[in-house]
């Protein structure tokens, strides 16, 4: 439930949940210097208008590109204060978004901008930053580059960074590259990401109004943002039967739980993540898996082509098979990749390994999968 608190603000609870990677933003443009940008609070009146776009096709953002940072949000529940922009429209927060907007026509050329806040990855600037690259397909970058593609940007009188990220080509199925203005700003132990994501040159045109905005927003202290509680996906793991053999592992950093199976050369990993909403959608992440294995992307009728349901207990997955080459590693790896909508949020299941290991695990890993009661 939204808040409003003084002056209009509005005041966005948060609902936590530990959740896997699904995928975050791009590539960052290059500057000769570096410029500082003091973000001033903004009157209480609505922030600087947003111009229409004018045309444009109502495809707005790539669902597939508009994707969610996600990680293990323990403790108080962070909320901010904002004033909402003409020329936005305010979507319901999520269990991983504290706001979320659509810049522009709904119906037709438009951006997504979502707020998302991630406990325990303060200090993980480059590692982040090299996450949404990966995402866009891009290399990953240094430190030095990711320092020259910074701006730093001020918000609520914390200091950060902004980052102008754009895909190298336009991605399978769009015909036109897609930017993402990105600014991450650790709070105390939250690292907060802005997140503007739609078609090049209409984000562009909106930098400005997007750091209109950003001045309007000020950060609940945890002590009053812990005094509101909020209902939301379910924070727990699913009860599941374990195959004999499986062995719990620690989940790292972005997954929600993991297991083991096998051993030596011949090991398979289980990897569970979870996301808000539908996690950046399936054909994203089935090409992020792709990337995984040396594989180039592939577009979302050949992606659908390869796809088989899979019957759950009260739901329906999608199920994918991929066999390629682990770039980590270097050795043949196939990967069995599950996705299982749930509504308000999407959990992904995948075996990966080598391929005669995977085969061996195929069955127990998808009857492991239907075990799951959410």
């Amino acid at each position: 439930m939204n808040t409003v608190g003084a002056g209009g603000r509005r005041l966005i609870p948060f609902a936590w949940v530990a959740l896997g990677l699904g995928v975050l933003l791009g590539a960052g443009c290059r500057r000769e210097e570096v410029k500082v940008y003091e973000v001033a609070k903004s009157p209480e009146s609505p922030a600087s208008a947003v111009t229409s776009p004018h045309g444009g096709t109502a495809a707005g953002a790539a669902p597939g590109m508009a994707g969610h940072p996600h990680g293990d949000l323990a403790g108080s529940k962070p909320r901010i204060e904002y004033t909402v922009p003409d020329g936005w429209t305010e979507q319901p927060a999520s269990a991983m978004r504290a706001a979320s907007f659509i810049v522009g026509d709904p119906h037709a050329e438009h951006a997504d901008l979502g707020v998302i806040p991630l406990r325990g990855l303060t200090g993980r600037t480059l590692e982040m930053w090299n996450l949404w690259r990966q995402q866009l397909g891009l290399p990953e970058g240094s430190a030095e580059e990711m320092t020259r593609a910074a701006t730093p940007v001020t918000v609520d009188g914390h200091e950060g960074r902004l980052f102008e990220l754009t895909t190298a080509e336009p991605p399978p199925g769009e015909s036109r590259k897609i930017r993402i203005l990105g600014a991450m700003v650790d709070v105390g132990d939250v690292a907060w990401f802005f997140k503007m994501t739609g078609p090049d040159e209409f984000v562009g045109s909106q930098k400005r109004a997007f750091l209109n905005w950003l001045g309007s927003v000020k950060f609940v202290p945890e002590s009053e943002a812990g005094a509101v509680a909020e209902g939301g996906a379910g924070g727990g793991l699913p009860s599941w039967e374990v195959p004999s053999g499986w062995q719990p592992a620690p989940p790292g950093q972005f997954l929600a739980a993991k297991f083991v199976a096998g051993e030596g050369d011949q090991q398979v990993e289980i990897n569970i993540s979870q996301s808000a909403g539908e996690g950046g959608g399936w054909i994203a992440n089935v090409n992020r898996w792709r990337r995984q294995l040396g594989l180039g992307e592939a577009g979302a009728d050949e992606i659908r082509q390869q796809t088989v349901s899979v019957q759950l207990a009260g739901s329906q997955g999608m199920q994918i098979e991929l066999a390629g080459t682990d770039v980590r590693k270097g050795a043949p790896a196939h990967v069995v990749g599950v996705m299982v909508p749930l509504g308000d949020r999407t959990w992904f299941y995948k075996l990966t390994g080598p391929p005669e290991a995977v085969k061996a695990q195929r069955e127990a890993f998808l009857g492991f999968v239907r075990s799951a009661r959410y």
